[in-house]
């Protein structure tokens, strides 16, 4: 491993733990468990204290619906912060099952001579991170130009910790997605060598057999991965969709009012944004995922040898079915499926509510113009 990535993987495994979105250690290790469940005392004081905070705005916004959906916007990201804490509590032995297979899965493909790319994984992560800085630089100016947000210092610490949980996410799937990308790419290689009319070597039947162990192991690190990030990514989605329609709006709203605030069409520019790219970036890894696993299902029926024996052309058999049935697919418990497809329908989903809100808009001005 190289510098770059190994000192980007220091980082964001102390930014995890920071954040408290690592399981608690054994209690064996006596000083770091009452750390980690110090650390995760602050922060569920500190989502009560903001949820205190966001129930007395709600009754002072009964009359205002901006500042009620901005309101009911804090108190969801409050309770799927919580969410994401208790889930990295109660789902610690699932979490050590992904950990496990990880490795397993990464010294089958050590034996196939594939271990690389996790540079390419450090720099984009990085490249997200600081997009996330960016924004957050420019939301601070716009805010202390025109105080949009009051509470928008307060609620830092609550919008980094859903980021970084997204960002978590991104880090196992892109490391997946690199080695199924390891394992297509060594199955192209004994497919391309592949003669039909020659008999098999021993040392095939062992490749192809380490292959198919190492495809079952991604598989399993899918599951793994939904077992334990499921609910998460299911809060996540519903708290960002609904953040990504009211700040579209908004960003409407502020373009076309009377006198123009350019101010608050950046600072909501710079939030859609930022959590815009960390959903489209799980999306999009989600879905290539599954595309890495479809494209190797694709290419085991290059490998039959009618000269082979019974024993090697089952084997081959016995891969594709596994392909077939055990598919590289991350699900939010069973409700969806991270692909483009559903992204699609998302963006679908947001333009009609969108349409939908700004005839509101136009309709609420008409009878304001009517009552004056």
């Amino acid at each position: 491993m190289n510098s770059l990535a190994c000192l980007t993987r220091r980082f964001l495994q102390a930014s995890y733990c920071l954040w408290a979105l690592v399981p608690l250690p054994s209690s064996a290790k006596i000083y770091s468990f009452i750390a980690f469940i110090a650390l995760r005392v602050i922060w569920i004081l500190y989502f009560s204290y903001m949820l205190s905070r966001g129930i007395g705005f709600l009754y002072s916004a009964k009359k205002v619906i901006s500042a009620f959906v901005g309101t009911f916007l804090f108190l969801g990201n409050n309770v799927v912060g919580l969410l994401l804490i208790f889930e990295s509590i109660l789902k610690r032995n699932v979490h050590y099952h992904l950990d496990t297979l990880r490795l397993q899965s990464e010294l089958l493909l050590q034996r196939l001579g594939m271990s690389r790319g996790r540079r390419i994984v450090s720099f984009r992560l990085l490249l997200l991170i600081s997009l996330q800085l960016v924004c957050d630089a420019v939301r601070t100016w716009a805010n202390h130009k025109s105080s949009i947000n009051p509470i928008h210092g307060l609620s830092m610490p609550m919008i980094w910790l859903l980021r970084m949980r997204y960002i978590q996410m991104l880090q196992h799937v892109m490391d997946l997605n690199q080695r199924s990308v390891q394992l297509r790419c060594s199955l192209l290689a004994l497919a391309s060598g592949n003669d039909l009319w020659q008999p098999y070597g021993l040392q095939e039947c062992r490749q192809l057999q380490t292959l198919r162990l190492s495809y079952e192991r991604i598989f399993e690190c899918y599951e793994a991965f939904s077992d334990c990030y499921g609910w998460g990514i299911l809060g996540l989605q519903l708290i960002t969709g609904f953040e990504f329609i009211s700040n579209a709006y908004w960003m409407l709203e502020a373009w076309m009012s009377a006198n123009i605030v350019i101010v608050v069409f950046i600072y909501n520019a710079a939030t859609t944004l930022s959590m815009g790219s960390l959903i489209i970036a799980l999306f999009w890894y989600g879905d290539a995922g599954a595309e890495n696993g479809r494209q190797i299902g694709c290419l085991i029926s290059k490998l039959i040898k009618p000269l082979a024996s019974k024993r090697y052309n089952n084997l081959v058999c016995e891969f594709s079915l596994q392909t077939l049935h055990q598919r590289f697919v991350i699900t939010a418990k069973d409700f969806f499926s991270l692909n483009l497809h559903l992204l699609s329908s998302m963006f679908a989903a947001v333009v009609t509510y969108l349409v939908i809100l700004i005839q509101f808009m136009f309709a609420e001005s008409t009878l304001r113009v009517k009552d004056n």
